[in-house]
């Protein structure tokens, strides 16, 4: 699908894309560097379960400014991409964090990951070499929740 969000996001070319939402892919685009790329398509390989979804939301200023729905597919080779189509998040991000993972569940299914964080911790761990170290950094600071967590990435962040 060379040209699109998709495409973009390069997770693999057994990821479809669905339902885009310009300016939200506009954001994920202008954070993802071909190196949080591959970063990006090894954590869904390593802690979104086949038959699941993965959503990931970032706020700035308290509002949603970009989000990502990973469906991936019950025989775990194949999965869609799309931008969340649900509640407007803003404010206390630990319950916009909880609307947003109610809307996926309702509309994907079971969800494995969900990772909510704010702006500059995403931009932070996407520059960081300790991926797990920049998490607990964004966690502690109050920047980050996860919820749920899928138990191969709390053993990592251990």
């Amino acid at each position: 699908m060379p040209g699109t969000a998709a495409d973009a996001l390069a997770l693999a070319s057994h990821f479809g894309l669905r339902s885009v939402h310009g300016e939200q892919w506009a954001n994920l685009a202008s954070l993802l560097t071909d190196d949080a790329v591959g970063d990006l398509a090894a954590a869904v390989r390593t802690f979104v379960a086949a038959g699941s979804s993965a959503v990931v939301c970032i706020f700035d200023d308290n509002f949603l400014w970009a989000s990502m729905v990973i469906t991936v597919d019950k025989s775990g080779e194949s999965a869609s991409v799309s931008p969340m189509d649900g509640p407007a998040a803003c404010g206390d991000m630990t319950k916009a964090a909880g609307e947003a993972l109610d809307w996926v569940q309702t509309h994907s299914g079971p969800c494995s990951l969900g990772f909510f964080v704010n702006k500059e911790h995403a931009q932070a761990l996407l520059r960081a070499s300790d991926k797990a170290g920049a998490i607990r950094s964004a966690s502690a600071a109050g920047g980050l929740v996860l919820s749920p967590v899928p138990p191969a990435l709390a053993i990592a962040l251990a």
